[in-house]
This record gives C-alpha cells, structure tokens and sequence, in this order.
C-alpha cells in the first residue's frame, strides 16, 4: 500500500528528478543513486510529462542536447542547464516544462 503521508507533500522538480534518476527503464540494468540522471532516464520523463512530441522536444534533440554535456549522466544543476538549452533551442516556456516534469507523476505511472 502506498504511504498516504507521502501523498500529502506535492512533489517538487527536485524529488522528482531523485525519482526518475533511481528508475530503472526496461532493459536497463543501471541502478541510479537517484544524484544523477542517465538521457534514457530522462527521457522516459519527459515521454510520461508529454514533452515528447511536435509541440516540444524530439528524442533525437534531448539525445544531441544531452551529449553537449560529454557526461554519461547529470546532476539535478546540469539537468536545470540541458533543460534551459533545449527550451531555448525550440523556444518552448521553461517554466511550463518544469510544471510538466514536477506534475507527471513517479516513474511508470502514466497520470
């Protein structure tokens, strides 16, 4: 049963990303400490946020975007970076994004 104490406090961008960054995608045997993301981990986000699409992001642009980084993940400030860049590169609302991201629900769940 899920803890109803849990529910009470609204996520955050930040719990958020802890969470996602301790999923584990299907055929993935990496197991996050949830500090760090990996682009597979982020990008399950934002397809369950639905930033993946026309109106915002493709796959292949947070792929390209996430690997200016050179990093195989990134940290909650380098996640706030990539998320600026690639909002600026398709002139999509920050905030609006954000939102998306803080209001998707855990990992798997489709709200």
């Amino acid at each position: 049963m899920s803890n109803p104490a849990a529910k009470a406090k609204p996520p955050t961008l930040t719990s958020m990303f802890t969470l996602f960054a301790k999923y584990r995608p299907a055929l993935n045997s990496f197991q996050g400490d949830g500090k760090r993301i990996l682009l597979s981990q982020s990008d399950c986000w934002m397809q369950q946020a639905d930033l993946i699409g026309a109106k915002h992001f493709t796959l292949t642009q947070t792929g390209l975007t996430f690997f200016e980084f050179r990093k195989s993940t990134l940290d909650y400030e380098e996640y706030l970076q990539f998320l600026t860049m690639l909002c600026t590169e398709r002139q999509v609302n920050l905030e609006e994004v954000k939102e998306k991201l803080t209001n998707c629900g855990p990992p798997g769940i489709k709200s």
